[in-house]
């Protein structure tokens, strides 16, 4: 289950398409209280989706989290309605960054 139609495509899209393993909602391992959309395990890389840019309040949590990616240097991808209109050309070049490829 994930909570909207734009994470059910990723996360279909990692599953079926890539065939990567991944977690969905899994706390990140920091002090600070902050859930990953995606998170692949075998490269440490997280993926978040932003997906409610009009919301002020959604603003200032994504920053937030982006604040507390960059402190720990974690890897992240970011995706928005853009990136999964056509994830087969995002998300591998994307991805590609942190050394996951894509058969």
């Amino acid at each position: 289950m994930v909570r909207s139609k734009a994470e059910a495509i990723i996360d279909d899209w990692l599953y079926a398409t890539a065939c990567l393993p991944h977690a969905y909602e899994r706390r990140v391992p920091i002090e600070e209280d902050l859930y990953c959309d995606f998170y692949l395990p075998e490269r440490k890389v997280y993926i978040e989706y932003w997906g409610m840019e009009n919301d002020p309040q959604y603003l200032a949590r994504k920053q937030e989290k982006l604040a507390l990616y960059a402190k720990y240097e974690y890897n992240l991808v970011e995706l928005n309605d853009d990136h999964v209109k056509n994830l087969d050309d995002y998300l591998p070049r994307l991805l590609l960054k942190f050394g996951v490829t894509i058969d």
